[in-house]
């Protein structure tokens, strides 16, 4: 999300023309939904949640679900899609640190600190509520 400011100083656009513009920058993705007909409790090893940055613990605390494919999903255990979505607010601080040129790293740590929701949270977040698989979730996130 934050890389999109980054975009428009690789443009050539002085910060100035578009800080003030922005109110805020939203970047979405989608997720195949596990399908109601066939959904079914699933093993997650805690290899693959360690991969995916999450606590391996969690697959001795946490019930996991994947779709077993059925005619009503064309065998493929998915049935419709969600977003996912970060939100990036440009509150003063972060307009500053904008002008400022500050690394994209501190500018997301910051945006982060004032409670913004990273993809990958969001993505984990729809796994825990059942609603998608941690490989569903990695083909379009990234463990940071």
């Amino acid at each position: 999300m934050v890389d999109v400011l980054g975009r428009f100083l690789n443009m050539g656009v002085e910060p100035y023309q578009f800080v003030s513009a922005l109110n805020c920058v939203m970047a979405q993705r989608l997720v195949r939904l596990i399908c109601s007909h066939c959904k079914r409790p699933a093993r997650v090893e805690p290899r693959l949640l360690a991969e995916s940055g999450l606590n391996p613990a969690l697959a001795q605390t946490h019930q996991f679900y994947e779709g077993a494919g059925c005619i009503e999903c064309s065998g493929t255990g998915f049935k419709g899609r969600t977003a996912i979505c970060e939100l990036l607010n440009l509150s003063d601080k972060i307009r500053e640190m904008i002008l400022d040129r500050r690394p994209n790293s501190e500018v997301k740590k910051a945006a982060h600190d004032e409670g913004m929701r990273f993809l990958r949270e969001s993505a984990v977040e729809k796994v825990l509520q059942g609603m998608s698989t941690l490989r569903e979730i990695n083909k379009v996130t990234f463990v940071e």
